[in-house]
């Protein structure tokens, strides 16, 4: 289930937590920090140091983790949608998450334009979130070819922002053009369904909605996309609310 690696640098303390989560993954899907280290009688931070041991940033990570596991064993159902708001919202007004939509708003109300891209699905969702936007009075534009020769372009984009959508966060063809645009100088919002992919440690900001991968036949990728509609819809009226209130303070 974990990379074996990973346990072999474990202490005995912490191979205690390790074999709880693998003899209980479905409960520990359930269950906090605190509750887990208390079923092992360890502290909460030998818990949180043996998640990380096994390569995960987060509790989170670890849960995602087990349900996409667990989902693709026993090829399940895909999820009703009151299954995904719930898994989403419970989480996603915590204050460490306030304070990304804060700085990513301000970021996008100060640039002269916003760039939304994604291939697929995420790219149908980038053009929605371009249209919202500018509906909303903030200058943008939305590229859906992936060819797009961002490589050849001499001027810089330093006060350019590219809010770039992917639930993986490691498809190729994106991560070559967000070096692209890195290498213009545009600040990078992502917003994807982890927070430890390729795409997500080269953003300036990233969102990470932590859903439970889903898939048909194992290969075809259906994971939901309420949550990356609900990030744009929030940071497209708190863009719009942030504009309007610098605005009238400069009146």
């Amino acid at each position: 289930m974990f990379n074996q690696e990973n346990v072999k640098l474990l202490t005995n303390t912490e191979l205690k937590v390790y074999e709880y989560i693998v003899q209980h993954s479905q409960k520990v899907i359930r269950m906090s920090v605190r509750e887990i280290a208390s079923e092992t009688h360890v502290s909460p931070a030998t818990v949180t140091r043996t998640i990380s041991k096994l390569g995960f940033e987060n509790i989170w990570e670890c849960k995602l983790y087990l349900k996409e596991t667990d989902n693709r064993k026993h090829n399940k159902k895909v999820f009703e949608t009151s299954e995904i708001v719930e898994e989403f919202f419970s989480r996603s007004m915590q204050t460490e998450y306030e304070e990304k939509i804060q700085a990513a708003v301000k970021m996008i109300a100060n640039s002269d334009t916003a760039l939304f891209f994604g291939i697929g699905t995420s790219g149908l969702i980038a053009a929605y979130a371009s249209r919202q936007f500018s509906n909303l009075g903030q200058s943008t534009f939305h590229i859906q070819d992936f060819s797009y020769p961002f490589h050849l372009i001499s001027r810089q984009y330093r006060n350019t922002v590219a809010i770039i959508m992917s639930v993986s966060g490691e498809t190729d063809i994106m991560l070559r053009k967000v070096a692209d645009l890195k290498g213009l100088d545009s600040k990078i919002i992502s917003i994807t369904n982890s927070s430890t992919n390729t795409l997500a440690k080269q953003s300036d900001i990233n969102f990470a909605y932590h859903l439970t991968p889903e898939y048909v036949d194992e290969e075809v990728n259906v994971t939901s996309q309420l949550p990356a509609v609900f990030i744009v819809e929030t940071l497209a009226r708190r863009n719009y609310n942030y504009t309007q209130k610098m605005r009238n303070e400069q009146r």
